[in-house]
C-alpha cells in the first residue's frame, strides 16, 4: 500500500542537491543562449510540472510501482504508434504529440516504461544460454523499431545502451559480450552502413573531415568546435560569447547548448559541469548498488546507464567527435519534455531506493 506520508529523512538529498545544481546553471546558460526569451518561461513551466510529477510519485509505494511496470510499458508502445498517425513532424521525425502550444514526446514515457518492465522481467531470469535474451529482446524490439520509423536513430540508441546495461548488471556473460562484439563489428560495414539514409552517412563522414561541407553538415560541427576553443581558461564572460550570441551556433539552447556553456565560461566552467555530471551518475550507480532487491538495481543501473549515454553522445558532438544525433543534455538543454521525463524518472529513482527495505 502507498504510503500516506512519505519519510522525507529516507531520501537521498546528495543526488536531489546535483540535480538542483545542473538544472540550477542550465537556467543561467539558457538565459543567454535562448534565441527568444519565452523559451526561458516555457522552460520554467516544464520544470514545474516536472518537479510536481516528481513529487506526487512519492505517494506511491515500490510495490505499487512495479506492479504498473506493463501497463505502463503498453501504454507507452501504444503512444509510439499513434504519434506516426497523428503526431508532427518536426526536424524530420514525426515523434512529437503538440497540442497549441504543448508538445509531448512519448519516447520520454517510453524509456521509463522499458525500463521498468525489464527490470520485473528479468529479475527471476538468469541470463545463461542464446535463448535467455528472447524475453528482453521481445520487449526492447517493439520500442526501437517504433523509434526508427519515426525516424529516431538518437533515440532508438539510448533505448539500445539503457537495455545493454540492465542485461549487464543482470548478469551478461563475458563470452557472450565478446561475441556480440565481434558480430557488431562485422554488421556495422556489411548490413548497417549500407542500409544508412544519405544524409545519416554525410553526419558520420562529417565527423572525419567537417570541412567537407563547411557550409552545410559541417557548418554546426566547425562553428562549435571554434566556440569551445575560443573560450579559453575562464571563457568570455556571461552573454558576451560571440559565436552564440552572433548566431553561429545553430541550435544552441538545445543540442549545442553545451558550447555555449564553454565560449563563456571556459575551461574552469566545463570542469565543473562536467564534475556535476560525474558525480550524478556516480551517485545513481551508488544508489543502485545499495538495493539488495536486484529489480531495484536493474532499474536504477539502466536509467543511469541512459542518461549517462546521453550525456557523452551529446558532449562528443559538440566537440566533432560523434555524429549529430539530436540528442540533448539532460537537466540541461531546453526541452520541456525531456527536463520533466528526467526530473519524473529521478523521482523514481528517490522512490525506489527510499523503499529498498520494504516488502
Amino acid at each position: 500500500m502507498a504510503p500516506a506520508r512519505p519519510n522525507w529523512l529516507a531520501y537521498d538529498w546528495g543526488l536531489v542537491f546535483l540535480v538542483a545544481a545542473i538544472v540550477a546553471l542550465g537556467f543561467v546558460n539558457l538565459g543567454s543562449a535562448a534565441p527568444d526569451p519565452v523559451l526561458l518561461y516555457r522552460q520554467s513551466v516544464a520544470l514545474g510540472l516536472g518537479l510536481l510529477l516528481a513529487f506526487l510519485l512519492q505517494f506511491l509505494s515500490r510495490r505499487r510501482l512495479f506492479g504498473l511496470a506493463y501497463p505502463l510499458y503498453g501504454a507507452s508502445l501504444l503512444l509510439l504508434a499513434l504519434v506516426l498517425v497523428v503526431g508532427r513532424e518536426i526536424n524530420g521525425a514525426r515523434a512529437w504529440f503538440v497540442l497549441g502550444p504543448l508538445q509531448f514526446q512519448p519516447l520520454e514515457l517510453a524509456k521509463l516504461g522499458l525500463l521498468l518492465a525489464l527490470a520485473k522481467a528479468l529479475e527471476g531470469r538468469p541470463i545463461a544460454r542464446v535463448w535467455d535474451y528472447a524475453l528482453p529482446a521481445l520487449l526492447t524490439l517493439p520500442v526501437v523499431g517504433l523509434l526508427l520509423l519515426q525516424p529516431d536513430l538518437g533515440g532508438a540508441l539510448v533505448v539500445l545502451f539503457g537495455v545493454f546495461v540492465v542485461v549487464f548488471v543482470r548478469g551478461l556473460p563475458w563470452r557472450h559480450l565478446l561475441v556480440g562484439l565481434f558480430a557488431l563489428a562485422l554488421l556495422v560495414p556489411t548490413a548497417v552502413w549500407p542500409n544508412l539514409k544519405p544524409y545519416q552517412r554525410e553526419r558520420v563522414l562529417i565527423v572525419l573531415d567537417p570541412y567537407r561541407d563547411p557550409l552545410g553538415q559541417g557548418f554546426q560541427v566547425i562553428q562549435s568546435t571554434i566556440a569551445i576553443g575560443s573560450g579559453g581558461l575562464f571563457g568570455k564572460g556571461y552573454g558576451q560569447g560571440t559565436q552564440a550570441q552572433l548566431g553561429f551556433i545553430p541550435f544552441r539552447h538545445t543540442d549545442f547548448v553545451f558550447s555555449v556553456w564553454a565560449e563563456e565560461w571556459g575551461f574552469v566552467g566545463v570542469v565543473g559541469l562536467l564534475g556535476l555530471y560525474g558525480l550524478l551518475l556516480a551517485r545513481l550507480f551508488a544508489l543502485a548498488l545499495a538495493c539488495p532487491r536486484l529489480s531495484d538495481r536493474l532499474f536504477l543501473s539502466g536509467f543511469a546507464g541512459m542518461l549517462g549515454f546521453q550525456v557523452v553522445v551529446n558532449l562528443g558532438v559538440a566537440l566533432g567527435v560523434m555524429p549529430v544525433t539530436g540528442l540533448t543534455l539532460p537537466l540541461f538543454s531546453y526541452g520541456g519534455s525531456s527536463l520533466i521525463a528526467t526530473l519524473a524518472g529521478l523521482g523514481l529513482v528517490l522512490l525506489v531506493h527510499r523503499d529498498r527495505y520494504q516488502d
